[in-house]
């Protein structure tokens, strides 16, 4: 994966992580049910599917920590932890802007494209 790719691709899940975090704060984890079959990245389809299962976080962890383990491209295994942490997080019920910068905190970001997510999170707040 390229850098220009994953940070495509982080920013995108972690906007999407914080809209389904948003979801299950209010109308609770099963909520999210809904929103599985319509998501296109399997590893988080996966953890998130274990969440709304009611599985404990640590063998989600295990299970995920496992399988990046595995990913030779460090760009790779960036972006599948970032998915692994949105989901746990989400598990854990963490604050939305909390999740956000916790997310964000593992891409490895220059300030300025933290600003360009910043700002996209933040106009998907209003």
């Amino acid at each position: 994966m390229t850098r220009k790719k994953f940070i495509a691709e982080a920013a995108k899940y972690i906007i999407l992580a914080v809209k389904l975090n948003e979801k299950a704060r209010n109308k609770g984890i099963p909520s999210l049910e809904d929103e599985l079959e319509d998501l296109d990245d399997e590893d988080l389809k996966y953890a998130l599917r274990r969440v709304v299962d009611g599985v404990a976080p640590k063998p989600i962890d295990e299970i995920l920590s496992n399988r990046i383990a595995f990913e030779k491209d460090e760009y790779t295994r960036r972006y599948k932890t970032i998915l692994k942490r949105a989901a746990l997080g989400i598990q854990e019920g963490l604050n939305s802007h909390t999740l956000f910068h916790v997310l964000v905190s593992y891409a490895g970001l220059t300030p300025a494209e933290e600003k360009v997510i910043e700002r996209e999170f933040v106009g998907n707040e209003e």
